[in-house]
């Protein structure tokens, strides 16, 4: 038993969707595999009250989307362009030498004790310390006052990465120290966050969703910015499954947009495919429909065909006349005053 019929099969939709995100629409990065992703729109209103006459309008406070998906690409430069720049990202070739910093908080290490830089070569050799700083907290207006550097006389140095500090002038239970060392990084992409930047630039984001026929359910969302951090699961080994990474998107309005597609905008060329086209024209159908532009009959569009039958007509009517013609002269034709119209025409 049914109680309705399926209005318009065509907007029963399958699949999933891929999602794409980047600074504009024509500069957009797609963020690749992903599971359960989903679009939620929220709209909060607030009721406009009068004294004697109940709620006479409601307007709406805030409009947004939440986009969700779990991610299954770890794409740690993905995630640098997505973030809205409040991120640092590195590239290394493994082959290039570079300066960086091991920074050691104070509170974590004694006097005379080994302090080792736990970051190695590309070929897996130690790295080389260069210097070591004690780290300033002074300030001179708005910007701070560089390090103070330590004298080598200050710490031993054991092997490459390695130190002990001696001097009494370090304080380990105030001081921080950095360790300036080089290295040569394997070939990786690092990114760091944290402290960079506290406003997050929004992105653009485009969900679309392919059906068997090609068509395409596109859905725009002009400002959009994370709403959550990275979120690793990591399986068991004996799962067969893979890591996954959490990522939550929130879009507001764009009031650089037109008015009416600020928050989001929607391009559906599934739900009118059939409606448009029927039923997708064979190769054949169309051959047809290219010799046959007009969409009529090809016979009564056919000219050869047409005069033919033409001739046709013509030539029946030709011998009905030549017929009647034979029999008038003749004198056969069924007329009772034919021999009498012939005699008087031949008198005359």
């Amino acid at each position: 038993m049914s109680q309705t019929s399926i209005q318009n099969k065509q907007t029963i939709r399958y699949g999933s969707a891929k999602v794409l995100i980047g600074d504009r629409f024509d500069k957009l990065i797609d963020i690749g595999a992903a599971r359960s992703v989903a679009l939620k729109e929220t709209v909060t209103t607030v009721d406009v009250e009068s004294d004697n006459a109940g709620v006479i309008a409601s307007l709406v406070s805030e409009h947004k989307m939440e986009v969700t998906l779990d991610n299954l690409e770890i794409n740690f430069k993905r995630y640098f362009e997505m973030r809205g720049g409040i991120d640092n990202l590195e590239e290394y070739d493994g082959k290039t030498e570079v300066k960086k910093e091991y920074v050691v908080e104070s509170g974590t290490y004694k006097l005379n004790e080994l302090i080792q830089v736990p970051f190695y070569n590309a070929d897996n050799s130690a790295v080389s310390i260069e210097k070591v700083y004690k780290k300033s907290s002074a300030t001179c207006g708005q910007s701070p006052i560089a390090n103070i550097l330590i004298e080598e006389a200050s710490y031993e140095k054991v092997e490459t990465n390695g130190i002990k500090i001696k001097s009494n002038n370090i304080k380990p239970n105030s001081d921080t120290i950095i360790i300036v060392y080089k290295q040569t990084p394997a070939r990786m992409i690092r990114m760091g966050t944290g402290g960079k930047s506290s406003t997050i630039k929004p992105r653009c984001i485009k969900i679309v969703n392919t059906d068997a026929n090609g068509k395409e359910l596109r859905i725009y969302l002009p400002q959009a910015s994370i709403s959550s951090g990275l979120e690793f699961s990591f399986p068991a080994d004996k799962s067969q499954d893979v890591i996954v990474n959490k990522l939550s998107f929130s879009a507001t309005t764009n009031s650089n947009q037109k008015a009416g597609e600020q928050l989001a905008y929607y391009e559906d060329e599934q739900a009118v495919y059939e409606e448009d086209n029927g039923i997708e024209e064979t190769g054949e159908d169309k051959k047809n429909t290219d010799e046959n532009p007009a969409g009529n009959n090809p016979i009564e569009n056919n000219p050869v065909e047409n005069n033919a039958e033409q001739d046709t007509k013509d030539n029946k009517d030709n011998n009905g006349d030549s017929q009647t013609q034979t029999d008038t002269e003749n004198g056969t034709e069924e007329n009772p005053d034919a021999n009498g119209e012939q005699s008087q025409e031949n008198t005359l």
